[in-house]
């Protein structure tokens, strides 16, 4: 299972808003992890990867704003192995960013609709706002 899929599922199972940052920000990370493989892989597909990796740079520093996002990661977090996204292939590794980036979107949305504390509100509208970025950098993306 990839790093991006194992990302889906947890933000697809994340409860409350602890959680939802969470997920967050492992998937922004697990994106930047894609690309630095393939980003660095060269040929005609890097440089879409290489504009993703601004972006999800930045969503993931939005969510750190998050006063409740937790101190310590949530869940056991596997290691990446050298070369994991890279055998995915370019073109199948963006429709997989797309999919994440459009729940990750969508869930932080939500979080910052139900977010108590206005901290929580403008850093999930602020990763969200990256989130759709990446999906619009992505969406239909023939690599």
């Amino acid at each position: 299972m990839s790093c991006i899929t194992r990302a889906q599922r947890r933000l697809r199972e994340a409860v409350g808003l602890a959680a939802v940052l969470d997920a967050a920000y492992e998937a922004f990370e697990d994106m930047l992890s894609v690309t630095r493989a393939l980003g660095s892989a060269g040929g005609g597909t890097a440089a879409p990867f290489v504009m993703l990796a601004k972006t999800a740079a930045e969503g993931r520093n939005a969510i750190l704003l998050a006063p409740s996002l937790p101190p310590h990661c949530l869940h056991e977090t596997p290691e990446v192995t050298e070369g994991s996204h890279s055998a995915e292939g370019a073109e199948s590794t963006a429709v997989c960013v797309a999919a994440l980036s459009q729940l990750l979107a969508t869930r932080l949305a939500q979080a910052a609709r139900s977010a108590p504390d206005y901290r929580d509100r403008a850093a999930c509208r602020s990763a969200a706002r990256r989130a759709r970025d990446i999906h619009a950098l992505f969406a239909g993306a023939g690599l």
